[in-house]
């Protein structure tokens, strides 16, 4: 069986934490998948790039579907944690 994608109102949450955390929108280079398993479980993949494409750091994680929140807060700070603040900060300088 494959995974299927959040119902709308899961994904909206989902990309809409992990945006928040990162201070993001949709002029960042910032990429998500999220997706629920077969289980039930919910499953988020994300990058943040570069603008030139040199640097890139990606995350994911597993979580409850009933909190998407608390999975696009947990997977923002792994890519906070990896360098993604850097790669940000260098998009919105002026």
């Amino acid at each position: 069986m494959h995974d299927t994608i959040p119902a709308p109102a899961q994904a909206d949450c989902l990309t809409a934490a992990l945006l928040a955390e990162l201070h993001g929108g949709c002029s960042v280079p910032v990429g998500a998948w999220g997706r629920i398993s077969p289980d039930g479980s919910l499953h988020l993949s994300a990058a943040v790039t570069s603008l030139d494409g040199a640097e890139q750091v990606t995350a994911a994680g597993s979580g409850l579907v009933a909190d998407p929140e608390k999975l696009g807060l947990s997977v923002a700070t792994d890519l906070l944690a990896q360098g993604a603040a850097g790669i940000l900060a260098a998009i919105r300088k002026p």
